[in-house]
């Protein structure tokens, strides 16, 4: 099917070369300032504060494009050339790009926060999913750092706003669900796990003075019978280590968390339309029968959402 696809599309996913490819056709980034600003006029017409978690992976990829230097004024990008008139001034590269879509917001959408978003992967060495115990957080972390700041951090043009916030996404799809990207390890005695990911993320944070949004976090579980690893009802760990430290991840910089079903995962919603379900338990990682609360509800996820985060909006942490 990726044969099938055409220059300056968008199908079946998207990575490096065909980002750059559409990044540098003036064609195609004209269309794009266009639905930008669209998008930036009807947030202005909402008159609420709006998040923008602004083209996941395309920062990863473009880390990656810059061959070493991690500067995003070193890849071409078309943003003056592509002849859109709020583009115009602003050179033709991704940091160009990033000024030029900070530039569209602070015109059309004061009330717009956007978020630039830092892939686990950037710098081609994946945080989330590597299992060597001797990986240099610090100097990975500082080598997205430089990349991002770049890319409309720091060295604006005077009138040009900067980012507000960093962004991340753990995984698309839950780690019991074909194609997840695997688990982490909950006790964080082996890699990949939570506490290593916590680290990075602090770092990043830091680095750059941005607090972090996490967004498209899986929302299986290991505790409900509901939880069997058939279709729609995948397990995860990550909602239940997240709602069990909070303030790790607090401290970590994080300020939000947002639980999406990414690629097809467990909905906090009936969606399977299969009503309350307790099916018997089963074995899975860490995890030895241990999914073997009985639900009351007929949410994929048994409700363990719907439970818990409610029990955590009685008590919520400040930053």
């Amino acid at each position: 099917q990726r044969q099938m696809c055409i220059r300056d599309s968008y199908c079946y996913g998207h990575d490096l070369e065909q980002d750059t490819a559409n990044l540098t056709t003036p064609a195609t980034m004209n269309a794009y300032y266009a639905n930008w600003v669209l998008l930036l006029q009807k947030i202005s017409a909402y008159a609420k504060p709006v998040l923008v978690i602004v083209e996941p992976d395309l920062w990863g990829f473009l880390q990656m494009a810059a061959h070493g230097s991690d500067n995003a004024a070193q890849v071409a990008a078309s943003v003056s050339s592509s002849a859109y008139p709020d583009a115009a001034g602003f050179p033709n590269t991704a940091q160009g790009f990033a000024w030029a879509l900070l530039h569209m917001r602070d015109k059309y959408a004061p009330n717009a926060t956007l978020a630039l978003h830092a892939s686990l992967w950037a710098t081609s060495t994946d945080i989330g999913s590597s299992t060597s115990a001797t990986l240099d957080l610090v100097g990975l972390a500082r080598r997205e750092a430089k990349f991002l700041t770049s890319a409309g951090l720091v060295g604006n043009p005077s009138d040009v706003s900067k980012w507000d916030l960093l962004s991340n996404d753990v995984a698309d799809h839950d780690s019991g669900q074909p194609g997840g990207r695997g688990w982490w390890d909950r006790y964080n005695h082996t890699f990949p796990n939570f506490a290593r990911y916590l680290n990075f993320i602090n770092l990043l944070s830091r680095d750059v003075h941005r607090h972090v949004v996490l967004w498209q976090v899986p929302m299986g579980n290991q505790y409900f019978d509901t939880m069997n690893n058939s279709t729609g009802h995948y397990q995860d760990n990550r909602v239940e280590y997240i709602l069990g430290n909070i303030s790790g991840f607090a401290a970590a910089g994080i300020i939000a968390v947002l639980f999406g079903p990414g690629n097809g995962g467990t909905m906090n919603i009936d969606k399977m339309n299969d009503g309350i379900t307790n099916p018997s338990p089963i074995s899975s990682y860490e995890c030895n029968y241990c999914n073997n609360h009985t639900s009351m509800y007929a949410d994929d996820d048994g409700g363990y959402l719907r439970i818990f985060v409610g029990q955590y909006m009685k008590h919520p942490i400040g930053i």
